[in-house]
């Protein structure tokens, strides 16, 4: 969000402009069949030289019936709008699939002068559920498994522009009594971004050796806000 988005829009913009690459993407967004679909699948892999990369699970309903497929794409501006189990518009043209961002987006109100920007279409769908890097899986792993309830959730500004990080003090109780934990900067990522709100209950990892070390299971808490149960 703010910041960010700003940015790696721009970024995005020239990297997909139809005059200079893709034509398929052209034809994909000038003749593929617009339909409804939902995310069942997100996942993020942390890029140390550009921008993380994001692919979508989507099922989508099309005049030829249902197709399940995932797509390599960057949902700007506002991604927070898809997250697991959302509805969005997608197109598809013979094997190539994208998520209609602008076309999303108008569909919910926001007016975006972009063009739809896509990647690749992965020859094997996702697995269902979210997948995400930047999330410590290691504390996660290796923490105290606990709930915690969000008490203040607050943006955090950065030259007086909102980021995606949020001040985030929590109310956790594991086992040695409530106490409350304030995350300074947490980034939330964008699927997560509505149940970082006052009153939510979030699944928590709490370090062993550090009890003030709390790492909060964003993609389990996505998942269970969507029905999707771990095994």
């Amino acid at each position: 969000m703010g910041i960010l988005d700003e940015l790696l829009g721009g970024a995005f913009d020239n990297l997909f402009d139809f005059s200079r690459t893709d034509r398929r993407l052209r034809r994909l967004a000038e003749e593929g069949e617009l339909c409804p679909a939902t995310i069942y699948a997100i996942r993020c892999v942390v890029k140390s030289d550009s921008a993380d990369e994001w692919t979508y699970g989507i099922d989508l309903v099309t005049s030829n019936g249902p197709l399940r497929a995932s797509v390599r794409q960057q949902l700007i501006p506002q991604a927070w709008r898809a997250p697991l189990g959302a509805r969005v518009l997608a197109r598809h043209l013979d094997a190539r699939v994208a998520i209609d961002w602008p076309a999303t987006l108008a569909e919910q109100g926001v007016e975006d002068d972009r063009i739809l920007l896509a990647d690749k279409t992965l020859k094997r769908p996702l697995e269902p559920g979210i997948e995400d890097g930047t999330v410590n899986a290691k504390r996660l792993r290796e923490g105290i498994g606990a709930e915690a309830e969000v008490l203040v959730s607050e943006p955090v500004a950065a030259l007086g522009m909102p980021t995606e990080n949020r001040r985030i003090e929590l109310r956790l109780d594991d086992g040695s009594g409530a106490r409350t934990v304030v995350l300074k900067r947490e980034y939330v990522p964008p699927y997560a971004l509505a149940l970082a709100e006052v009153g939510t209950r979030l699944p928590v990892a709490v370090d062993r050796r550090k009890p003030d070390r709390v790492t909060v299971d964003w993609p389990r808490a996505a998942e269970a806000a969507a029905g999707i149960a771990r095994a």
